[in-house]
């Protein structure tokens, strides 16, 4: 069989995988379940001509692409949410496309026919097309953003290519504006890493870049300063920042009544809420800077779990136990291997690339995009789905290991640290498992 039937195959089987997972998700649940019900509400009132809305008040808290495009496919077909989550089917398989294309430009096509299987393959890509998340639109952009970058590179520097990558880089901001990442490394990569081109170039294509990329985002926040007195992409920035940053902080998301008495009631609106909140974590940071740095430890923890934790939003039941731990538990341990033991290879291969292979295109600009959105979650908090935009990042990685002597070649220095940091991940998935056994 030819690489291209191979990757056809591989295509249907990546498109079957996801139908299913679509249609086994118990009903209602995406009704019930966190966040999806308000992307969900919000796109059905833009639907029906109400406005960026929730419960019938204007808001911002939510960001604004997935809810717009859902609306969109409404307004087409129908006040239901199938047309969005067969769209995240399509655009979770053009992922894999993308990364194909990416690992035939930097390995050969035999190493990009693996990454692009891996991806089709990856329970987690697989279960997230069947939820209304901001996940699966996210990676593709983001993805798309580092496609679009080599042909920037390869095409020296071309003024439409930074224009498409500008707006590529906006519409990802759009959809979750910790996407602000991938426009501020793209910037940084080329202007103060990229000595290979002359400074004039790499300074033109920049400002290109960043003017393209505030063209798309300036109306939204525009309508956000009119609409609830925040210029800003969303409002919930101050909220998350302190989440991950109060007396009470765990490194997670822990978000209750007492938490809630300290910040303006609602009716003094969101914008209000959130510049409180903001004001509160950076109170909590400047007052106490060792509990804060502290943190920063189970933050990184929990950004590293493993993808166990999906299945409780997959399989969403109200009236499940409080406790994450608890209700993992009450699941067969082959579901939740399913989710994890992909997930731990993946990260362990990718990070071997990454430490072994000092030089394949764009390795800088990745670990410079994982770097940064793990600054993003020290700054707030950790949870293991803030992580799987990393995770295409993490297959180019491990397809930098398809190469002869990669482990003789490299540097005993190099080669102990990275068995010591392959142990530091080990050792949290270890911790996790016992949480969740209740050891």
């Amino acid at each position: 069989m030819t690489r291209g039937r191979i990757l056809i195959a591989l295509l249907v089987i990546g498109v079957a995988l996801r139908l299913a997972a679509l249609c086994l998700r118990p009903e209602g649940a995406l009704y019930a379940a966190p966040d999806e019900d308000e992307y969900l509400q919000i796109a059905q009132s833009v639907a029906r001509g109400e406005g960026f809305a929730l419960h019938g008040v204007t808001t911002a808290y939510r960001d604004m692409l997935l809810p717009v495009v859902c609306a969109a496919l409404m307004a087409l077909f129908g006040d239901s949410p199938l047309p969005m989550l067969l769209l995240n089917v399509l655009l979770s398989v053009a992922t894999a496309i993308l990364l194909f294309d990416l690992g035939r430009r930097r390995f050969g096509e035999r190493v990009a026919l693996i990454m692009a299987g891996v991806w089709l393959l990856y329970p987690t890509a697989i279960i997230f097309s069947a939820m209304l998340f901001t996940e699966t639109l996210f990676v593709f952009l983001w993805v798309l953003a580092v496609w679009l970058y080599d042909r920037l590179d390869e095409g020296g520097y071309r003024p439409l290519d930074a224009v498409a990558l500008g707006a590529v880089s906006g519409l990802l901001m759009l959809t979750r504006a910790v996407g602000v990442v991938v426009a501020v490394s793209l910037i940084i990569y080329i202007v103060l890493i990229r000595f290979e081109r002359p400074l004039r170039v790499r300074l033109r294509a920049a400002l290109i870049l960043g003017a393209a990329c505030l063209l798309v985002v300036l109306p939204w926040m525009v309508r956000n300063y009119f609409a609830v007195g925040r210029f800003a992409l969303n409002t919930n920035g101050g909220i998350n920042m302190y989440i991950g940053n109060n007396p009470r902080a765990n490194g997670s998301y822990l978000f209750d009544g007492e938490h809630e008495r300290l910040l303006p009631p609602a009716e003094a609106g969101e914008a209000a809420r959130d510049r409180a909140a903001a004001g509160l974590a950076l109170a909590f940071v400047r007052e106490h800077p060792r509990e804060a740095l502290r943190l920063w430890e189970r933050k990184f923890g929990f950004f590293w779990a493993t993808d166990m934790t999906q299945w409780i939003h997959y399989f969403w039941d109200p009236s499940g136990p409080p406790s994450v731990s608890k209700r993992l538990r009450a699941m067969p341990v082959a579901r939740l291997a399913l989710l994890a033991v992909p997930y731990m290879l993946m990260v362990l291969l990718g990070i071997s690339g990454f430490y072994l292979v000092r030089h394949f295109p764009a390795r800088g600009l990745l670990l410079l995009q994982i770097f940064l959105l793990l600054l993003a979650c020290f700054v707030t908090y950790g949870t293991p789905r803030y992580r799987y935009p990393v995770m295409p990042a993490l297959v180019i990685g491990a397809g930098a290991l398809w190469r002869s002597h990669v482990w003789v070649s490299a540097p005993p220095w190099r080669r102990l640290f990275l068995l010591f940091t392959l142990s530091m991940f080990v050792g949290i998935w270890l911790f996790e498992v016992m949480t969740i056994a209740g050891v």
